[in-house]
């Protein structure tokens, strides 16, 4: 098994509870347990959960969105990047659903199709920074179309791999990169209005000393002051693991990056006990 299908086997374990002062019944649901795939979104796996849940919540509600530790967590990142910047401290990841009470930093997401018109759009984007055109992803297939849906919801690799083969990394699309597709999220350490926030800054293959980027020298170019020591508090995380800073940039972007061909750098700083933000 390569890299990226080993990637895309990622899976978080996962304990669903319906919140209590949602609980209608007499009694409360016993917990749903799942096995989460990193690269797809939480709307798109859960439809056993809501199912689950849906008979003890209350009669009206609204659209249903979940939290961990009384966060709520953004649907349109990757599972794999909730997880990643959030580092919860026990598994399974203890996750509330909710049916009532939706969050106004969440963006709405009323059907599926949210969800999957939010990911080709962030497609597109990753597309056009690679190749200068998103036009591979305009002029897609239907048939393709489906496959990437089917991949996301299931969390296999096949069908992905099947419908990606203009855009993915090969060794034949590689020649045709322009620039890579890069996204920078912050996380535990630093003050809540900085965590989960997303910057996109637009990278190059190579530094202006001509070299290929590596992970270190990325992370210099976006943040000239960043400390990178032996020393330094900040971790940096791909796919749950924290790659060596020496590590190619473009092998990352290549193995390691979401369904959207974005890699996301999820970045925390650790804390001195005691100190809060």
């Amino acid at each position: 098994m390569d890299v990226r299908s080993k990637v895309w086997s990622g899976r978080v374990p996962a304990k669903f509870s319906l919140a209590r002062r949602e609980v209608t019944s007499m009694e409360a649901p016993l917990p749903y347990f799942i096995l989460l795939p990193r690269i797809s979104y939480l709307p798109l796996v859960t439809s056993a959960v809501k199912n689950h849940f849906v008979n003890f919540a209350p009669a009206i509600r609204g659209s249903i969105w979940f939290d961990y530790d009384g966060k709520p967590l953004k649907w349109h990142h990757p599972i794999g990047v909730l997880f990643d910047i959030l580092k919860p401290k026990k598994l399974p990841w203890e996750i509330t659903v909710h049916f009532t009470g939706y969050p106004d930093i969440l963006l709405p997401c009323r059907s599926l199709s949210h969800v999957t018109e939010h990911f080709f759009h962030a497609l597109k984007e990753a597309c056009y920074l690679k190749f200068d055109s998103s036009s591979i992803i305009k002029n897609m297939v239907k048939s393709n179309h489906q496959k990437i849906e089917t991949a996301l919801i299931t969390g296999e690799h096949q069908p992905f791999l099947e419908a990606s083969k203009d855009f993915s990394n090969d060794e034949e699309v590689k020649q045709s990169v322009k620039r890579l597709p890069i996204r920078i999220v912050f996380g535990e350490g630093f003050e809540a209005k900085e965590r989960s926030r997303i910057i996109q800054p637009s990278l190059n293959l190579k530094g202006s000393d001509g070299k290929s980027h590596t992970l270190a020298t990325a992370l210099s170019t976006v943040f000239p002051s960043i400390d990178l020591s032996a020393k330094s508090p900040i971790t940096v995380t791909v796919q749950g693991i924290e790659p060596p800073l020496s590590t190619p940039l473009q092998w990352l972007n290549k193995n390691m990056c979401h369904a959207d061909q974005f890699l996301y750098l999820c970045i925390s700083k650790e804390v001195k006990e005691g100190k809060t933000n």
